[in-house]
């Protein structure tokens, strides 16, 4: 294999998601254990390259290595109840002191990473700023947090003007009250609540430590999850938090992998674990009771053509086949998966979404559950036969195939007046 070949199969498989992240928000946030590892510039060189090709990016920082360090250096008490820093006011001095150092540290790599060949940009910016109101953790079990707080709000219309000016906006964990006091606050919670405000596309912990988890699971999956866990306890419970206050997308990525960022976003597969959930569309696995409203969905399209007949009796028989989206008791959306006979490839079939709902990326998110209904199947590729939806197919990862290469039974079942086209996707 030629040497030049991998970063050519990258850039393909990358030019897609180039276009799809163009203007969307991501918040970036990792711990102040990253920022002291080598790979931290490897890191930062990544996230100049994702807000160079078009990604509103929020950082955000923590600071609590750095800060137990200093507090140690000073013969200070470290006080740390229920993984909460207990902040009197001399701990509360070292704090400003270190997270002002670090945050014009991570400043000041940014500014080298955006303004040094080839990234150079005029339009690209770091910005930071008291963006936080926050207020007192109070007493808890008898513990006074003292200057310990949690994020009261955020000033949400000041950040958007930043990133739409194609800025960086770099936040610390402090917060500030509004009869000036300062609140020391945990960096996790600063960015779940930024992500949620903002409605960030994607919340991406990068951590300094590698992770056995899955590559993709689901916010009901958390639970049995933590269970096993246990090591990993904190950051799955922010993480669980996180979903259920509607921000879509949770990525974990480990800093130690050099590109983690960059693969993780730009390649099919990604490299780190993604969270998902559906707050409010239900997916799940259709039952007999669906087959109604599956037909309701489907029924105008075949009418049009654009999908195979079937009749109620073929989807009460197939009915285990399918996935359905579902809102307030109506479906919304299906898909359906047949497992073909070579055991390898599964067919992505009957994909629809209700007219009212083509918003929100819900054709993605069905895609997305058969995709892991089929690796729990350990199948190793998606095959899909299409007359309308071509290119979006394509620019998800699909791609053109031929006749030839159906499964021998599929092959033989292939209608030729249809001439629908043949797409694949390994998975």
């Amino acid at each position: 294999m030629p040497d030049h070949y991998l970063p050519i199969e990258f850039f393909r498989e990358a030019a897609p998601y180039i276009q799809l992240y163009q203007d969307k928000t991501f918040v970036v946030t990792f711990s102040g254990k990253v920022v002291d590892e080598a790979y931290f510039d490897c890191i930062i060189n990544d996230i100049s390259v994702l807000s160079a090709l078009g990604a509103r990016v929020v950082l955000v920082h923590g600071a609590r290595l750095q800060i137990n360090q200093q507090l140690k250096h000073d013969n200070i008490p470290n006080n740390i109840h229920c993984d909460l820093r207990i902040t009197d006011d001399e701990t509360l001095a070292v704090v400003k002191q270190v997270i002002g150092a670090l945050r014009i540290e991570i400043e000041n790599k940014l500014s080298h990473a955006l303004n040094r060949p080839p990234l150079i940009n005029d339009r690209l910016g770091v910005l930071s700023g008291n963006f936080i109101t926050a207020k007192p953790v109070g007493v808890f079990e008898g513990v006074d947090y003292q200057h310990t707080g949690k994020v009261r709000k955020i000033n949400t219309d000041l950040i958007q003007s930043l990133l739409e000016q194609s800025n960086l906006v770099l936040l610390s964990s402090l917060g500030f009250s509004p009869t000036g006091e300062t609140y020391n606050l945990r960096y996790e919670e600063v960015a779940i609540f930024v992500a949620q405000q903002l409605q960030a596309d994607k919340l991406i912990f990068i951590k300094g430590h590698r992770s056995d988890l899955p590559r993709e699971i689901y916010l009901s999956e958390i639970e049995s999850i933590v269970q096993q866990k246990q090591k990993q306890l904190p950051l799955l419970r922010d993480i669980q938090y996180a979903l259920t206050q509607g921000v879509k997308r949770v990525h974990l990525i480990d800093a130690q992998h050099n590109g983690s960022l960059l693969l993780e976003l730009y390649t099919r597969d990604g490299i780190g674990t993604m969270f998902t959930a559906s707050l409010y569309d239900d997916i799940r696995n259709a039952t007999i009771e669906d087959v109604s409203g599956i037909i309701e969905l489907i029924t105008p399209l075949e009418e049009q053509g654009v999908l195979i007949r079937r009749s109620r009796e073929q989807l009460e028989l197939e009915i285990n086949n399918f996935i359905i989206m579902q809102r307030d008791g109506k479906v919304i959306g299906c898909v359906a998966l047949y497992g073909m006979n070579d055991n390898l490839t599964g067919e992505l079939a009957c994909l629809v979404i209700h007219p009212d709902y083509r918003t929100g990326q819900r054709g993605d998110s069905l895609i997305e559950a058969v995709t892991h209904t089929a690796q729990q199947q350990q199948l190793k590729r998606l095959l899909v036969l299409t007359t309308q939806s071509i290119d979006w197919f394509k620019e998800r990862g699909f791609q053109l195939g031929k006749v030839e290469d159906l499964p021998e039974k599929k092959k033989a079942l292939y209608n030729f007046q249809r001439k629908a086209k043949v797409l694949f996707k390994t998975i």
